[in-house]
């Protein structure tokens, strides 16, 4: 397959472009003196070995804390070309795609739980709404602690918590401007500069893209501008702003689902992996997935004295969604009607969706101090925290789903569409108030203990656009978190830890539908066991292994004599054990790695219906290694190449087991130089996604209404960028 790269700019890109044309305001910009707090590193890039993360609340080095974090910074995702959530999650092991697809919103699982949209997602430590397309272009980090995050987050689901850290002010001006292009005619321009206005620290990231894709009517665009503020006011009091805007309009490609080999209305066979350039979503009326986000975080950080700091942060989030579909659900064709899933011979249902001015908005502010003290004879290190959330959902009164034909994935055929809404939505609004503390204390000179609690008091409500179905509920949890860690030697720790996390549910408000429609369940409190070690084999390379088990319940549906069933929690549980081994950092001064394996044995214990019970749950691979290397070459200064091995085994697409995924492996290639060009630094970077032009089928979720959809591996895609340094 060949692959052009040129660079068909669209006029914002172009704007943009003659923007970069004249970088010289941030070069004569006075240097921010006022800001000697930043502290930039000098650590020879790629950087892969970050040192601390935000996310795990405790405030320790990454080697010093009893949690399994992962942090995927901004050198490691340059390096990889991963522009993307989907991108990024490659980089480990325990993270997994959830639904993902061009040109739509990306989902996270962690160790093989789906992460909720709403609760596992923080910007800077507060909470955001993941339902939105994610910009990679301002952020230092992607933090990801794994496992049970109660303490940190309170109701959240148990898979683990996202943090992305933006970028903010440095102490050097610089302004680098980057143009990139791919091998389906796309192109990006991205400018990153860091000047001051007085004592106040500026730093600006504007982006322009133009997607292209191998997928048929599936191109797109998107724009991006971040601006981050910071100042010291006072001696030991920062003030910083972060003011962020997004607009991604797209169409998106729906999956496939499995085909009834047999036309007796059960679809149990997986369809062939050749087809991850078709897109069912391009009949002449489907239209584009269009998002637009702005998000605006304000914080205070003052130092009390040399042992106690405190902060107060406030953050708002907006987003406008145009959620567009021509959606392959089901087949009528068949013997049997069909659904979900797709007619032996490739036959599948077309709908027209249409969810038009959807609003979602998401305020949190989150007040902390931290210190420490001395008490019985043992230093210890405080932390307390209170906070809020307030989160709301407002759609459209009516949203469309019409039925237009039956088109054919192997002969895809045009159908009329029908964009008349006429089924009701669902608003909802949530509010909550948490409270926190932990303490870290040490106990000798090689022993540590951590303990920590969280109480929330959380608000839920919610009904259909014309008032029905209404419900509402408050509720109060409490999620514990206790861990001991001993460092037999300065370079290595090991630890083990237990802690709680809860997700809260009522019963749909259905009376047709639930004996028990409109009654709020107990709490569903998931619980974690983990054990692990961590080694610090050099100054730069970090070396990990961790064993958890966390036991998670959910409701399900109870038959009953009258036909209606009844909603239980923790009518069903799962069980996931895991093994997780890392090794991230500088292996010596030509080899960075960023390298993991997990082995996962994720099953049901317990059930409504007991043929579950033993079995594995979907979508979750038995076995995923990635392997990232980075490797400079001595005998050429400023050239580098770079490999990424991804590989899993074990996902099964039906509750039964009987259709699993194929195992898969895909490599990924990259090459970066670095020189001077006209007094100018500048690197020059070709990557390689899917070298070898795999095909297979990378994940296949279930959804909540009972549909199983199949994604494809991306075909080889060939990526170039140059990055100008002035």
């Amino acid at each position: 397959m060949a692959h052009r790269l040129h660079f068909p700019l669209s006029p914002s890109a172009a704007a943009l472009a003659l923007l970069f044309a004249a970088p010289t305001w941030a070069q004569t910009a006075p240097t921010p003196q006022t800001l000697n707090a930043v502290t930039v590193s000098a650590k020879a890039a790629p950087v892969l070995d970050a040192d601390r993360a935000d996310v795990g609340g405790f405030g320790q080095t990454l080697s010093k804390t009893p949690q399994s974090i992962t942090v995927l910074g901004a050198d490691l995702l340059a390096a990889t070309a991963s522009s993307s959530l989907s991108q990024a999650i490659k980089l480990d092991a325990s993270l997994a795609d959830s639904y993902n697809t061009t040109g739509y919103v990306e989902g996270m699982s962690v160790r093989g739980f789906l992460l909720d949209a709403g609760t596992n997602f923080l910007r800077n430590g507060l909470p955001i709404s993941n339902y939105a397309p994610i910009a990679l272009e301002n952020k230092e980090r992607v933090e990801v602690l794994k496992g049970v995050a109660g303490l940190q987050s309170g109701v959240s689901a148990p898979g683990g918590l996202v943090n992305f850290v933006t970028k903010t002010p440095q102490r050097d001006a610089f302004t680098t401007v980057s143009l990139g292009a791919d091998g389906n005619g796309g192109s990006k321009v991205h400018m990153d500069a860091n000047t001051a206005w007085g004592a106040v620290g500026v730093r600006v990231n504007l982006a322009a893209e133009d997607l292209h894709t191998v997928f048929d009517r599936a191109d797109g665009k998107r724009e991006f501008a971040s601006l981050a503020l910071a100042t010291n006011v006072a001696p030991g009091t920062k003030v910083s702003a972060d003011l962020e805007y997004h607009h991604k309009k797209q169409p998106s490609v729906p999956g496939l689902g499995l085909l009834d080999a047999n036309g007796d209305g059960v679809a149990d066979t997986l369809p062939a992996s050749n087809y991850s350039r078709l897109n069912l979503n391009n009949q002449s009326w489907s239209q584009p997935f269009e998002a637009t986000g702005t998000n605006a975080q304000f914080a205070i950080d003052h130092q009390i004295n040399a042992d106690w700091q405190a902060r107060l942060g406030a953050g708002m989030q907006r987003t406008t969604i145009q959620d567009r579909l021509a959606f392959p659900d089901g087949c009528s064709t068949g013997p049997n009607y069909l659904y979900p899933g797709l007619c032996a011979n490739g036959d599948v249902d077309i709908y027209d969706y249409r969810s038009e001015g959807e609003e979602r908005s998401t305020w949190a502010w989150d007040a902390k101090l931290g210190g420490k003290l001395s008490a019985l004879g043992v230093q210890h290190r405080l932390s307390l925290g209170l906070s809020g959330r307030s989160a709301k959902t407002e759609l459209s009164p009516k949203q469309a789903y019409n039925f237009a034909g039956t088109t054919n994935i192997n002969t895809p055929i045009a159908l009329p569409g029908d964009g008349t809404a006429l089924d009701l939505n669902t608003n909802s609004r949530e509010r909550a108030i948490d409270a926190s503390a932990s303490l870290v204390s040490d106990l000798a000179a090689t022993v540590q203990s951590f303990v920590g609690l969280r109480t929330t008091r959380l608000t839920r409500s919610s009904e259909r656009s014309d008032g029905s179905r209404a419900i509402s509920f408050e509720q109060t949890v409490t999620t514990p978190w206790a861990g001991l860690s001993w460092s037999p030697v300065a370079s290595t720790m090991l630890y083990a830890s237990w802690g709680q996390g809860v997700e809260l549910e009522a019963v749909p408000n259905r009376p047709t539908k639930y004996v028990n429609a409109g009654q709020v369940l107990p709490a569903l409190k998931s619980e974690q066991t983990e054990v692990g070690v961590k080694w610090q084999a050099n100054a730069r390379l970090l070396v990990s292994a961790a064993a958890f088990s966390i036991d998670k319940p959910f409701a399900d549906d109870q038959p009953t004599a009258s036909g209606i069933p009844l909603r239980v929690a923790g009518g069903k549980t799962a069980r996931h054990r895991g093994l997780e081994l890392s090794a991230v950092g500088q292996v010596d001064s030509q080899l960075s790695v960023q390298t993991s394996l997990t082995l996962l044995d994720a099953t049901y214990t317990a059930a409504v219906d007991p043929s579950l019970v033993g079995q594995r749950v979907t979508n979750v691979p038995k076995a995923k290694a990635s392997l990232f290397a980075d490797y400079k070459i001595a005998g050429v200064p400023g050239l580098s190449i770079s490999g990424l091995l991804t590989s899993e085994s074990g996902k099964t697409v039906t509750a039964d087991g009987a259709i699993a995924l194929p195992a898969a492996w895909q490599l990924d290639a990259g090459l970066r130089y670095q020189n001077r060009l006209i007094g100018k630094v500048t690197q020059w970077n070709l990557n390689v996604e899917n070298l070898t032009d795999r095909s297979y089928w990378r994940e296949a979720p279930t959804q909540y209404w009972g549909g199983t959809y199949l994604f494809p591996s991306t075909p080889r895609t060939v990526r170039a960028r140059v990055t100008v340094e002035f």
